[in-house]
């Protein structure tokens, strides 16, 4: 094996770790990470997942960002100020605007969840502050779907930021959420808020809070799962992202039991999008993925992902994710060469997110800590995440 690079997502935590005099073992107790995790990270055998990276960052007290070594790219860039204005306020909108139909409005909104799903991040970019502002105006009027419409644009806003690792613009997003999905009168679209907000909690390493927040969405609206299959589809969301949490936080019995559940839940709908999110068993399986990742099983994790056949018309955002952890998969087995594969389909995938990714970005470098000698397609694969081999 050859030397772990310092300039590598493995080589920076070992730097943080000497900066704060912390053994292994301490970042391991002070981070709630496995030791075995942390052997693997900085020995340039595995990859860490992003709630992984947010754990490790605040237990060393440095930004995920900076832990995980990804910068924005000049080309993303000027996304940053567009989703600033999206996120300013909530009362500051032009006086010259006047509301409009739900129904037109929701056309719009439909289109860039499709944008959002598809990973096309620089469309929702062109029309996200405007649509943010016509929707505010019109809820002042048509009230309660118009806020629910909203909640969607800034599920948008929340996605562009955490995808280009803006993780205060991500916060203020989920924010907003949970502002209008509160004057939604819908309890199954502040249900999907809180999957989405435990989610921007954990990538900054609040875990536990994030787990706690989806077992009270959970007691919220577990009275509905009965009724419908929507609410059973949002209930299997909770229980998705709980397994997923739990398991960066070396749970495995509580990781596994919510993965259980929510897969158990998914035979009662069908496969689709259920406020903005993908529902059903493939989606299920991915979370399996990830988890068996970060709970030291990647072998279970490749199992899964070849026994997974992703079906027609699933959402890009999803599809990437399946290659992303297939490749960290592979990179914990020490298979670099299947790992780049999996990294090219992702590329393949969806540009945009491949660029934005900081998963891709430390897979990227723990595949150039196996090489000896980065090969051709490796070299391509950084060119294209701006990672600097």
């Amino acid at each position: 094996m050859v030397e772990i690079d310092p300039n590598t997502v493995g080589g920076r935590i070992k730097r943080y770790m000497k900066l704060r005099g912390m053994t292994q073992e301490q970042l391991a107790a002070e981070s709630e990470v496995s030791l075995s995790m942390i052997k693997k990270v900085t020995s340039g055998h595995a990859t860490p997942g992003s709630f992984t990276i947010g754990k490790l960052a605040l237990a060393l007290r440095v930004d995920a960002e900076v832990l995980s070594g990804k910068t924005v790219q000049e080309q993303t860039l000027e996304y940053i100020p567009i989703l600033r204005r999206a996120l300013a306020a909530i009362d500051l909108m032009d006086e010259d605007l006047e509301p409009e139909p739900v129904e037109k409005l929701a056309t719009i909104v439909e289109q860039i969840g499709k944008w959002r799903r598809g990973a096309q991040y620089r469309k929702i970019s062109e029309v996200l502050p405007d649509v943010v502002d016509r929707l505010l105006v019109t809820g002042r009027e048509q009230g309660e779907p118009a806020y629910a419409l909203l909640t969607d644009a800034y599920r948008a806003a929340n996605s562009l930021a955490h995808k280009l690792g803006y993780s205060d613009l991500s916060m203020t997003a989920t924010e907003r959420m949970e502002w209008s999905a509160g004057l939604s009168g819908d309890p199954l679209r502040v249900a999907s808020v809180a999957y989405l907000k435990a989610a921007t909690l954990a990538r900054i390493g609040a875990g536990k809070q994030a787990l706690r927040l989806l077992i009270r969405a959970m007691d919220e609206i577990e009275h509905l799962v009965g009724q419908s299959q929507e609410a059973a589809a949002v209930y299997s969301t909770l229980h998705m992202r709980a397994g997923t949490i739990a398991a960066t936080l070396a749970d495995a019995d509580a990781s596994r039991s919510h993965l259980a559940e929510a897969a158990r839940l998914a035979t009662l709908f069908p496969e689709g999008i259920v406020h903005g999110t993908v529902v059903g068993e493939t989606n299920v399986k991915l979370y399996q993925m990830a988890a068996e990742i970060d709970l030291g099983n990647p072998e279970k994790a490749v199992e899964i992902a070849r026994s997974t056949k992703l079906p027609r018309g699933f959402a890009k955002e999803r599809q990437t994710y399946f290659w992303l952890d297939s490749a960290r998969a592979h990179l914990h087995n020490g298979n670099t060469d299947a790992a780049m594969e999996a990294l090219l389909e992702s590329r393949a995938i969806a540009p945009e997110h491949f660029r934005a990714s900081r998963v891709v970005n430390a897979a990227i470098e723990t595949a150039a800590d196996q090489q000896a000698r980065a090969s051709d397609t490796l070299r391509s694969l950084a060119n294209s995440a701006g990672v600097v081999l």
